[in-house]
């Protein structure tokens, strides 16, 4: 048994935007709360994958310093490699997921979280009524686990649990080209992000894009991960299209990195006092890729299960509890767009359908109203 010090309510495995979202919440639910990272974190974050578009209603709820937004956006701009371009109105942010991870952590560790970084999980066992969680530095126990640890999720490995199916996983390429603020609003536009497709001549399912920052463009590629023959050079297809060269023409490569994005959820996302909550889950837009809000809600979603749990004296409930909360709030829509994934990348003629609808409706509304 783990000393009292190293004894914990929950233990959240991954500092993530959904990690750090669900210590917040536990911590100040009353819950001693540990939030475990593999990486140094440090003053400045560390570094993820990502190209960092978010909504403004997102920016507004958690009260996001605008000196630490990259760009205010307030268009969508989407490229279909035949020539034919839509253009979708709406105000939101890039950020750089270093500093807005790094945020999060801290609005965590103000709320009472201990943060241990460093900590790569080795091992995970149950131990009674408690989990037992080894690092290379220690050995932590808590009653609950909050697995946000991403897509690969050690915790769930571990634990044995069911892992994705092939086509619900897509390849990305992220690259970081450092070029000039003035050189990107002018190629790019001062307040645009675009998206790029095209499924005979491009990406059979999925997108690249180009998400500027402040002197930055976020160079990105995205496929189904079975359908991926050389990323590279699928990749180098993307970035030699005229538009993407003449973008990043005077630009310089900072960072190259591969990523998995799940677009479609885990077998399970509950066990035995065990949440998968964020990427862990496969809690992601199937459609557009976007994870950030859906983990932050979803780690609060587990804690708020936990609480419900304990109230009621129905703790054999806790998975119903998060399933239920997660399925009005978005997972039930998660879940269609997932089949209508199919549908739009089925034919080039499906997927400007769909990106003509897009430009005046939310993608949630073309699906759910049967507008495809």
């Amino acid at each position: 048994m783990a000393s009292s010090n190293n004894f914990f309510d929950i233990i959240v495995v991954g500092a993530g935007p959904g990690g750090s979202f669900a210590a917040k919440i536990s911590a100040e639910s009353g819950y001693k709360t540990l939030l475990l990272d593999k990486e140094l974190i440090g003053e400045k974050g560390r570094y993820k994958a990502c190209g960092g578009a978010i909504a403004w209603e997102l920016v507004e709820e958690i009260d996001y310093p605008e000196d630490k937004i990259a760009r205010v956006i307030e268009s969508l701009e989407l490229h279909h490699v035949d020539g034919e371009n839509y253009s979708k109105k709406g105000k939101g942010a890039v950020i750089w997921r270093s500093t807005f991870d790094k945020f999060l952590t801290d609005m965590a560790i103000d709320s009472g979280v201990k943060l241990k970084e460093q900590e790569a999980l080795i091992d995970i066992k149950k131990n009674g009524d408690t989990y037992d969680i080894i690092t290379k530095k220690g050995k932590y126990s808590a009653k609950y686990i909050i697995a946000s640890d991403g897509v690969t999720s050690p915790t769930l490995k571990l634990l044995k649990w069911p892992y994705f199916r092939s086509e619900d996983l897509i390849l990305t390429i992220t690259k970081e080209m450092k070029t000039t603020k003035t050189y990107i609003d002018e190629v790019l536009g001062s307040d645009s992000v675009h998206l790029f497709f095209g499924i005979k001549d491009l990406i059979p399912v999925g997108y690249a894009w180009l998400f500027p920052k402040t002197e930055t463009i976020t160079v990105g590629w995205g496929n189904q991960i079975n359908l991926v023959k050389n990323s590279r050079e699928e990749f180098k297809k993307f970035e030699n299209l005229s538009y993407v060269k003449n973008a990043l023409k005077n630009s310089n490569q900072t960072i190259f990195k591969p990523h998995l994005i799940p677009v479609g959820l885990r077998p399970k996302l509950y066990e035995d006092n065990v949440f998968a909550v964020g990427d862990s889950g496969g809690i992601v837009d199937p459609i557009s890729g976007k994870g950030i809000p859906y983990a932050m809600i979803s780690g609060q979603f587990a804690i708020e299960a936990i609480k419900t749990g304990e109230k009621r004296d129905k703790m054999d409930k806790l998975g119903t509890f998060y399933q239920k909360s997660l399925d009005r709030k978005f997972l039930k829509i998660l879940k269609a767009k997932r089949e209508a994934r199919d549908r739009i990348f089925q034919s080039d003629d499906n997927l400007k359908k769909f990106l003509s609808l897009w430009e005046k409706y939310r993608s949630s509304q073309i699906i759910m109203q049967k507008l495809l």
